[in-house]
């Protein structure tokens, strides 16, 4: 990498190429894990509960490297034969369009 404006937009390619199916699913298992330990050690503390101290060992871990593993899977990326990224397609929405301008009334001053 040459510029840090340059690292900045690798990131960004990376997080809007396509993914593999296989780290998509490990996305949401790493997601699903990470958010029920999260979910449980708050409702824990939320109720009053003093968890058990195993709990609190494996607590920061069950959260942190799911999340890690979450992120390291967002920016692993598809390639087409010839070693490019491939792209996601653009949403309906996003595409582009052609414009009727015969439709566009035009208001002379």
């Amino acid at each position: 990498m040459k510029t840090m404006k340059d690292f900045w937009k690798t990131l960004k390619t990376r997080w809007q190429n396509a993914m593999p199916k296989f780290f998509k699913r490990m996305m949401w298992i790493c997601g699903l894990i990470s958010g029920t330990a999260l979910a449980a050690h708050e409702s824990m503390a939320l109720a009053g509960i003093q968890p058990h101290e195993w709990w609190l060992d494996i607590e920061p871990y069950l959260v942190a490297v799911p999340a890690g593993a979450m992120f390291a899977c967002k920016f692993t990326q598809n390639y087409d034969r010839d070693g490019h990224p491939i792209k996601k397609p653009l949403p309906e929405a996003d595409q582009p369009s052609a414009v009727n301008n015969s439709d566009i009334e035009t208001v002379s001053p």
